[in-house]
């Protein structure tokens, strides 16, 4: 593991009580916060979402109307809550230096397993309970007005991923078998190597930053503790720039205290 990749992986172990794991564990949870949290603003424990022994899966993390689902209880809750809207985030966590198309295709065939309703794999006691709360929101999916599920998958290395052609080939292909199963309105697989670990945890510790063209507004009077303020509308594009996260996805931790945002 490159030196910065594991300084920030210690920082976080540091920070969460998880520096007695092996330096394996600490990856999953590392690799399980930086991806669940590009997609969940609120806080969270990695165990929630880790699955133990799952065979090529490592994390698991069911967001619906910007609440992480973790029981089915929680689910109940929302219920009379109206709409749903989904989004599975799964994460493959490889110490490795580098990119396997063997291993990707496990991580892919285990994810395509996961929705089954007559599964391959067998279901360990950590990935049932997620599979449930899974099998009943499709049962919900009327509640689906603004399309299915989104799915989001991480394979996480501390590699360069370069674009090799067989590589890419094994990750599209997994993202075409999830498509054709038309469980979802949209799927992503991101390879992420140690450049993309080292952005999403900088992302997570520092405030965000953004570069827009703001020219239909009027200045603010000044407000005490407020060097400037404006009000304007602007078109949707620009909006984009603020709202949306290099891959297009929502910048959920911006409207924390929101609870609309996921609209």
């Amino acid at each position: 593991m490159d030196r910065v990749s594991e300084s920030m992986m210690n920082d976080f172990a540091s920070e969460h009580g998880l520096t007695s794991l092996s330096e394996d564990k600490r990856f999953e949870h590392f690799s399980s916060f930086i991806t669940v949290g590009n997609h969940f603003g609120g806080t969270f424990d990695t165990e929630e979402v880790l699955v133990g022994k799952a065979a090529g899966i490592d994390g698991i993390a069911i967001i619906i109307n910007g609440a992480l689902i973790t029981d089915i209880e929680s689910l109940t809750d929302l219920d009379s809550s109206g709409d749903f809207d989904v989004t599975f985030v799964f994460v493959q966590a490889d110490r490795g230096a580098g990119f396997d198309a063997a291993k990707i295709g496990n991580f892919g065939f285990a994810v395509f397993d996961f929705f089954k309703e007559t599964p391959t794999l067998p279901r360990t006691p950590e990935i049932a309970p997620v599979a449930a709360i899974m099998t009943e929101i499709y049962k919900q999916a009327v509640k689906f007005k603004r399309g299915n599920p989104a799915c989001r998958l991480y394979f996480a290395t501390t590699g360069t991923w370069t674009n090799d052609l067989v590589l890419e080939g094994r990750r599209q292909a997994v993202v075409n078998d999830l498509l054709g199963t038309n469980l979802f309105r949209e799927v992503t697989f991101t390879p992420l190597g140690a450049e993309g670990i080292q952005r999403l945890y900088r992302q997570s510790k520092n405030a965000i930053e953004r570069e827009f063209v703001f020219e239909n507004r009027v200045t603010l009077p000044e407000v005490p503790g407020v060097d400037q303020a404006f009000l304007g509308f602007l078109p949707v594009p620009e909006l984009r720039k603020i709202v949306t996260d290099d891959n297009g996805g929502m910048l959920s931790g911006l409207f924390y205290s929101n609870p609309r945002d996921w609209q």
